[in-house]
């Protein structure tokens, strides 16, 4: 899962993507990077937050009317300092020049290392996007039905989850042109501005920099855009759209819009019908800053129990999406706070979006009980996560999950309700979640392997034997 953005237009176009970076920061913690294009590359990009890779005026204002940022969240490669800066996006190459950022998972990057005689110089699955593509468009004068043809060749070659944006020459006409997988797991949109084009992952990009939305783009796709702000699209593959439930319980801000559906009515939602599903007798409903509140909010319009703010949140950064089980331990343990004027005597119902590990969960628990809390009933707005995700969320192995036990069997919820020191525990029911969402989603991750895109159960069953503790299982040869 990252952030992709992709401006082209009549203007300089570094500082809106700059601006546009802080407003998908929360898609990827990993690493950050820019690249504009004006007959010369200008590339920044280094592992952090978009705050510390752009620390310098010089990096923020770079030539160019077109360009391409990202923010990324590792999910292939190792996770060090020097190798996060190593994979970081853009990633580009000069023969032909051609420059590309994605985001999703692209799980068959053995086979497709065996169908190009270029070498990858990073571990990130983005360079067989790069490098296909570049073989198609080697030695050729760039045209919208050459690029439509290039797409269609690479786009039946991926296998996973992937919504990509490129940037091309062959002279003096760039194009921004962008791919979409044929289940649009991973969002895409488009917006514009007097002349000026965007392509990004989230809605909310378009209030930050002022731009207006167009439309979301249909997955099997590909829309090229040129520097007169020209708009040629082409479905390549239909099939039907499974966006990833995960997009809508965690990953999206509340305030962006995925298929034309606001995030923060899809949480709201799930938290009235948690109130239906698994209703309980307490004093007050006590949300999970940030991630729990628009549940929370939900839970109490529906069960009439009042809400506050019974746990404060001292940091920014999010600790599930931390690259390892340190850091992740490190943001609850420093970033939370109880407050027991709020807690103390209570019968709580506490308000989350998900539990993978149940890192966050026995802390909260914990925290809660210490401040004084008499109850702690627990509810969360996502079914009970049972297998690693292969399309883009870096649950990387079935031995993660607090749904499942040490011999890969799905636990009893009373088994985890002892575990996090509960009073109780409610999931949001499948259905409940589908109800919530309005659509068909991809659930693979609670639903396995039934959940995923048939085409692709053969493969992820595969990979799921394959599974090794700590290891992606895409990764193993």
């Amino acid at each position: 899962m990252c952030g992709i953005i992709g401006i082209i237009g009549e203007k300089p176009v570094s500082r809106l993507i700059y601006h546009s970076l802080f407003a998908i920061q929360h898609r990827g913690q990993s690493s950050a990077g820019k690249l504009t294009y004006d007959g010369n590359i200008h590339v920044t990009k280094d592992a952090g937050l978009v705050r510390d890779v752009f620390n310098e005026e010089k990096k923020i204002d770079t030539p160019g009317n077109v360009g391409i940022g990202h923010t990324r969240y590792s999910t292939a490669g190792m996770d060090d300092t020097e190798s996060l800066k190593k994979n970081a996006q853009p990633e580009y190459l000069v023969n032909p020049f051609l420059a590309v950022v994605h985001n999703g998972n692209i799980y068959n990057c053995l086979e497709l290392n065996k169908k190009t005689k270029r070498k990858p110089r990073t571990d990130c699955d983005v360079q067989w996007p790069l490098l296909l593509m570049a073989d198609k468009l080697y030695k050729q004068e760039l045209t919208v039905d050459i690029i439509f043809k290039a797409c269609e060749d690479i786009m039946h070659q991926l296998k996973g989850s992937f919504a990509a944006l490129y940037l091309a020459d062959s002279g003096d006409n760039p194009y921004l042109f962008a791919i979409t997988d044929p289940h649009k797991i991973r969002p895409l949109v488009l917006g514009k501005s007097d002349g000026m084009y965007c392509l990004t992952s989230e809605t909310r990009v378009f209030k930050k920099i002022n731009f207006e939305y167009v439309r979301d783009i249909p997955g099997g796709a590909v829309v090229v855009i040129d520097k007169d702000g020209d708009i040629y699209e082409k479905q390549i593959i239909k099939k039907q759209e499974l966006p990833c439930m995960f997009e809508y319980v965690y990953f999206a801000k509340p305030d962006s819009r995925i298929n034309g559906r606001s995030v923060h009515k899809v949480r709201d939602e799930i938290g009235r019908i948690l109130a239906r599903e698994h209703p309980v007798e307490a004093d007050i409903v006590i949300p999970v800053p940030e991630s729990g509140r628009r549940y929370a909010i939900g839970y109490t319009q529906e069960s009439n129990i009042p809400i506050d703010d019974g746990i404060m949140k001292d940091k920014d950064e999010r600790s599930f999406i931390q690259q390892t089980q340190e850091s992740r331990d490190k943001i609850v343990a420093e970033g939370l706070s109880f407050i027991r004027s709020v807690l103390e005597g209570k019968r709580v119902v506490l308000l989350d979006d998900s539990i993978v590990r149940g890192t966050n969960i026995r802390k909260l628990v914990r925290g809660l009980r210490n401040a004084g809390a008499k109850e702690v009933h627990v509810r969360i707005g996502c079914p009970p996560l049972i297998a690693p995700c292969y399309l883009g969320i870096d649950m990387r192995s079935k031995k993660e999950f607090i749904a499942r036990d040490n011999d890969g069997n799905i636990k009893p919820w009373d088994a985890i309700v002892k575990e996090i020191d509960a009073d109780s525990l409610g999931y949001i029911s499948i259905e409940g979640l589908k109800k919530a969402i309005g659509s068909k989603i991809c659930k693979g991750c609670i639903d396995f392997p039934d959940g995923y895109p048939s085409e692709m159960q053969n493969d992820v069953k595969k990979m799921f034997k394959n599974d090794k503790t700590g290891i992606r299982a895409y990764e193993c040869v």
